[in-house]
């Protein structure tokens, strides 16, 4: 069918969903729908009204409403979709009359998001997660071999690193779950990663967790079978100290080693670019040994800002239209809900304005600021347009920022951002890391004088910045170095604990007044 990029919606319906689509100023936006409603990971069909991610019908109506501010619904032709009900598809066919469905895979749906955007024109690409229906069936992890504008289908493996890497968070009670379920949380598996620096590998351990994740599923039997092997009790929240850490750590290594195991030769015997994606290409432990390896053979790793589910419209709509994408697109995501509320706020509220250097000195002085610009980003991490940020130099900053203001687990690191020519004098075997998707050690002596960014095994979840990527970020650097700072700034995202990224002033202040965050910046205004 020959239709323009200006025809086709791209809907993704189930956790993390999201929708796709050019705007009337033919940017390519991503809208996800956490954002919109203030729940994590939310659900948008209707299929999943009665689960604690789930949605109804009076706020799917609301967000097809905004998605509509932004388009001319008499235009979309198309309607790529995953995860939406009978029900979901008369709902959004009121609202784009003209429209068809066409139901899309969802293996391939990753695929495309990353390698449309990679800028290879070759890519072997490894989709790997928890499951997903690709051609009707769940499948947990799927090869491509990506050429030009072709996505080529490779395998099929039924190898399930997300569900048991996630899992393995249920027992240690220093991980607190999500909303979703306490047994099985979407929230886990972020935690898991951070809390794993503090363990070591128990070498009677692997064997029994290597079996627990070939398993493919975790149901009372192999529960059991991994609880008598291992000689722990494995349930919820039966853990603690040096067990629970020791149990992440060895989960850890198990994940990479069944990574390396099943992927290697094929990634040597291809001889190309290689491409993650999947929910577990948010594990920068693994990205960030692959893409050592990887050197070696001269090869690069590209990893997208949203490899996780939330970007699964954006790759539905991609691969339709065999769309490549270029840089920036990352900040194509919500805008600010009450933009037009910002004079009002400064009337109503403290502020001055405010400039890049402003920004430095205050950090210098050991404020922590909220970052609230333009259109958001999209995927997990927060790159700088809903950021908070503060001055990892400054001693206990990271305890201070996770006590006053992000009320978050003690074990949990934090993400520097420095300049992209900065980056291999603070950080070895580093690589150009746009969307925070790599952990570098951090060199000595800056892993001792920036401990708020160094995390328990000497690695960093670095972002690189250029002026063209992000000027605000990119400046606020250049300035802490003009007053004699560290050119680094911890970046974390602005929200609080359980919530999602924020997408609004009123969001916005109601951090600033409830917790001991200093100042917020928005557009040129600094609110104190």
């Amino acid at each position: 069918m020959d239709v323009k990029k200006e025809q086709v919606l791209s809907f993704y319906g189930s956790h993390d969903a999201s929708v796709t689509f050019v705007d009337k100023y033919q940017n390519i936006r991503v809208l996800e729908y956490e954002r919109f409603v203030r729940k994590r990971h939310a659900m948008y069909s209707s299929d999943y009204d009665n689960w604690e991610l789930g949605s109804n019908e009076d706020t799917r109506i609301e967000f097809l409403k905004h998605v509509c501010t932004n388009i001319n619904p008499e235009e979309i032709k198309i309607v790529l979709f995953l995860h939406l009900s009978d029900l979901d598809k008369n709902l959004i066919k009121s609202f784009f009359p003209n429209a068809g469905f066409v139901l899309c895979n969802h293996h391939t749906a990753h695929a495309a998001s990353s390698f449309f955007t990679s800028g290879f024109e070759k890519a072997f690409i490894i989709s790997i997660d928890g499951g997903g229906i690709e051609n009707n069936q769940v499948v947990f992890t799927k090869t491509f071999l990506g050429e030009k504008e072709t996505l080529n289908d490779l395998d099929s493996l039924q190898i399930n690193l997300g569900g048991p890497y996630g899992y393995i968070g249920c027992p240690i009670s220093e991980i607190n779950p999500g909303i979703d379920c306490k047994e099985n949380s979407l929230a886990y598996a972020g935690k898991v990663m951070g809390i794993c620096a503090y363990g070591k590998i128990r070498e009677t351990w692997i064997k029994p967790i290597e079996d627990f994740y070939k398993s493919r599923m975790h149901d009372s039997s192999n529960n059991k079978k991994l609880s008598k092997d291992t000689g722990l009790d494995i349930c919820f929240n039966s853990l603690k100290g040096e067990d629970s850490y020791d149990l992440a750590a060895t989960s850890q290594f198990v994940f990479e080693k069944i990574f390396f195991d099943y992927f290697w030769d094929e990634i040597v015997k291809l001889n190309t670019d290689v491409i993650l994606t999947g929910g577990c290409a948010l594990n920068v432990l693994l990205n960030q040994k692959l893409a050592e390896r990887l050197k070696t053979i001269n090869k690069k790793l590209y990893i997208s800002p949203n490899p996780n589910d939330s970007g699964l419209s954006m790759g539905m709509f991609l691969n339709f239209l065999k769309l490549k994408i270029s840089e920036n697109f990352v900040y194509g995501g919500l805008d600010i809900l009450d933009v037009n509320k910002l004079d009002f706020y400064k009337k109503q509220r403290s502020c001055v304005k405010a400039s890049a250097e402003d920004i430095a000195k205050s950090l210098k002085t050991g404020k922590i600021i909220g970052i609230i610009e333009g259109k958001s980003e999209i995927g997990p991490r927060a790159l700088g347009n809903r950021s908070i940020i503060c001055n990892p130099s400054i001693k206990n900053m990271k305890d201070i920022l996770n006590a006053k203001v992000k009320f978050r687990e003690w074990y949990r690191p934090f993400a520097p951002v420095c300049r992209e020519q900065d980056k291999n004098i603070f950080f070895e075997n580093c690589f150009e890391s746009k969307y925070m998707s790599y952990a570098p050690k951090v060199k000595d002596p800056y892993n001792t004088k920036l401990p708020a960014i160094t995390h328990q095994d000497g690695t960093a979840r670095l972002q690189t910045v250029t002026k063209k990527d992000h000027e605000l970020f990119y400046n606020i650097l250049t300035e802490m170095e003009n007053i004699g700072e560290t050119p680094i700034i911890l970046n974390t995202s602005f929200n609080i604990k359980g919530m999602p990224i924020l997408s609004s002033y009123e969001d916005s202040f109601y951090v600033m007044d409830n917790t001991e965050l200093d100042q917020v910046y928005s557009n040129a205004i600094l609110f104190t």
